[in-house]
């Protein structure tokens, strides 16, 4: 990408800047047929705006670039239509086009000078430091702008700059008092851990039955699939020395080193016969494949396969739970092997009985029975609770207390952070864990200084992105926004 950027920096910052150069490189982009029953050939109107067909195109030339970059220049038409970059144009063009509604009735204006101005002070358009009207209108022309839209564009990006200048809102002392309390304040505290296993609980039969009633819902069997398969599997694939260097010389761009070097046969001969195997089973599975699509496979053999059978792994069995009866799956590799099966039919869940059902369901309610336990308990000991010291505990602390795990430890300092009582009780999944707050301190001074710069971007950051939000629902409300139908 960076090379990219060198070799067509005055493509990229145009692009960057005004948001209007169409697909660089590849010539014209198409995106679709609209039916045109606005007036003036308008996708859109929003308020007085209107959005023309041409603005249209360009945005998308522009997204479709971005993308077909990131892409490595793999992207096409119809996988940007599955992307939605299309409703994405016109969703960024309807932002913009309320915005300048509202800039507009503001009052704000951007005259002929000030656009002259930021055209000639581009260094993309200038010659030795000094604009070059030539080199401004080839530029144009070579990407496919005329100078009336693009210095449109300019004047459209400085109304809003002066619109963002308006809107801009740092935050207060309050805000950033709110912030410096969130990341620097840390709390001195106290602590007891109560385990859900040390909870001594026996069931009665008829209170497991009731409770399997009350949600046998969720005690389903497992879907299943019948299916016809084969398997090739890797290990039993044969070769010589002439197959495997056959195999390096076709594919020896394969085999480099980190300088981008082929790397000698000799050298990564054992990765070139696993390589072999492999292409060669993957080839006789696509034989299975085809004949057994033909109901002419004679080593096909019927099985049923249920979810949650891990020895068939997660992708096989989501391409199964996706297929159709009859349907016959493409190879897939399964461990050593690749498998191709036809779907002959599938066995849908269905509620357990009780008895199939018993032991899931005895363990599901003394689990929800003891941490109703867990809890009561939690309730009590607080009245009189006297815990151990654990120190200052802050958003940063890793220490692992005892009586948790890792995980365990940070979920309470966690949920710690954002309490509002002194002292409580926090639960985990499987804990309760006791708390105190004897003292609160803020970090040292210096601490502070060398990290409040970063949050307070990170602060205006979120604020402006929530100030944006609001705003754009606002303007929404006063701004009609018509959509042109599209065929």
């Amino acid at each position: 990408m960076i090379g990219f950027m060198q070799k067509h920096k005055k493509y990229f910052i145009i692009t960057v800047w005004v948001s209007t150069i169409a697909f660089i490189g590849a010539g014209f982009v198409g995106w679709g047929n609209y039916n045109f029953s606005l007036t003036n050939n308008a996708v859109a109107i929003v308020g007085d705006t209107k959005i023309s067909f041409e603005k249209m195109q360009r945005e998308y030339g522009r997204l479709y670039s971005i993308y077909n970059q990131l892409m490595g220049g793999e992207l096409d038409e119809e996988q940007a239509k599955k992307m939605g970059i299309e409703e994405q144009a016109l969703n960024n063009l309807i932002i913009n086009a309320l915005m300048l509604n509202y800039a507009h009735d503001l009052g704000l204006r951007v005259s002929k000078e000030e656009i002259i101005k930021e055209i000639t002070n581009m260094e993309v358009f200038k010659n030795n430091e000094v604009f070059d009207e030539g080199l401004y209108k080839n530029t144009l022309e070579e990407n496919h702008l005329r100078p009336k839209d693009f210095e449109e564009s300019v004047q459209e990006s400085l109304l809003l700059q002066k619109l963002n200048a308006l809107l801009d809102m740092p935050l207060t002392p309050l805000e950033e008092d709110m912030l410096k309390a969130a990341y620097f304040v840390e709390d001195w505290v106290q602590i007891k851990v109560l385990d859900k296993e040390d909870i001594k609980f026996v069931a009665k039969e008829e209170d497991i039955k009731k409770y399997w009633e009350e949600n046998q819902d969720i005690y389903q069997t497992q879907r299943g699939y019948e299916i016809s398969s084969v398997s090739v599997n890797v290990k039993d694939i044969n070769y010589n020395e002439e197959d495997i260097k056959k195999y390096y010389e076709d594919f020896k761009n394969q085999f480099l080193n980190e300088e981008g070097q082929v790397l000698p046969f000799l050298e990564v001969k054992n990765r070139v016969i696993e390589d072999y195997k492999d292409s060669q089973a993957q080839k006789e599975a696509l034989k299975e494949y085809i004949s057994l699509r033909k109901g002419e496979n004679q080593k096909a053999k019927n099985s049923i396969v249920y979810e949650g059978d891990n020895r068939y792994g997660v992708e096989f069995i989501s391409l199964l739970s996706q297929a159709n009866e009859k349907e016959t799956l493409k190879p897939i590799k399964v461990n050593d092997s690749y498998i191709t099966a036809e779907v002959l039919k599938i066995i849908p869940s269905q509620s357990k009985t009780y008895e199939e059902a018993k032991n899931d369901a005895r363990e599901d309610y003394v689990s929800f029975e003891k941490a109703k336990i867990l809890e009561e308990n939690a309730k009590k000991e607080l009245v009189n609770f006297k815990g151990i010291d654990v120190g200052y505990v802050n958003k940063d602390t890793t220490e692992v207390f005892k009586g948790l795990d890792k995980n365990e430890s940070r979920d309470f300092i966690n949920q710690l952070l954002s309490v509002k009582k002194e002292k409580g009780y926090i639960l985990l999944t499987n804990k309760a864990v006791l708390y105190q707050i004897l003292r609160q301190r803020v970090k040292k001074s210096d601490i502070i200084s060398h990290n409040l710069e970063f949050l307070i971007q990170n602060g205006i950051q979120v604020k402006g992105r929530l100030v944006e939000s609001e705003f754009l629902e606002y303007l929404s409300k006063i701004y009609k926004v018509v959509r042109n139908s599209k065929n």
